[in-house]
């Protein structure tokens, strides 16, 4: 019943409670979702290429289907480019943007077909800069046109502030070495 409560609540103050653990598995994120391994990422993306990890714990990669002869482009039908982020070894930042030929054309299709097949409430709030923004708990789904098509970005804000803690702190103890 507490639980039912957190999210009704939630609900109501524009946002929801869900964990991506709890979202439905939707074919539209092609197996990924935040809190996976860098093995469980590339059990399903064997071709991945890791960029390097940084002082702070924050890796990137990316990669576009299309142009990779490595990909099996089958796969990822109607995607462009999918674009990671792992925080200590682990998705901490999915974005995927799709192409022309996805089915959701625009924001007006693409944000209510992404929170049903994702399980999430309508509950998108429109950002400053454009598009839609629905908070999960520590977790920031955003939905923007790129190039005439739409895309999805769903961030792990918890694990962005602790990269941005390290960071911060690892440039302070670099400055006071400085003579």
């Amino acid at each position: 019943m507490l639980t039912c409560a957190a999210a009704v609540a939630a609900q109501a103050s524009g946002g929801c409670a869900l964990k991506p653990e709890q979202w439905a598995g939707a074919q539209e994120l092609y197996g990924l979702r935040p809190g996976m391994t860098v093995a469980e990422v590339k059990a399903r993306v064997p071709a991945l290429e890791m960029g390097p990890t940084d002082a702070a714990g924050l890796s990137k990669t990316s990669f576009s289907p299309q142009f990779n002869r490595a990909m099996d482009k089958t796969a990822y039908q109607g995607v462009r480019t999918i674009s990671l982020e792992f925080f200590d070894g682990h998705l901490s930042s999915l974005w995927i943007g799709y192409d022309a030929s996805f089915k959701w054309k625009g924001l007006e299709e693409f944000v209510p077909g992404m929170s049903r097949a994702l399980g999430l409430p309508d509950a998108w709030q429109p950002r400053a800069r454009g598009g839609r923004q629905l908070v999960c708990g520590d977790f920031q789904v955003t939905a923007t046109m790129i190039g005439g098509s739409p895309s999805i970005n769903i961030s792990d804000e918890k694990a962005r502030s602790a990269w941005e803690t390290r960071q911060a702190a690892a440039e302070e103890a670099e400055e006071a070495t400085k003579p």
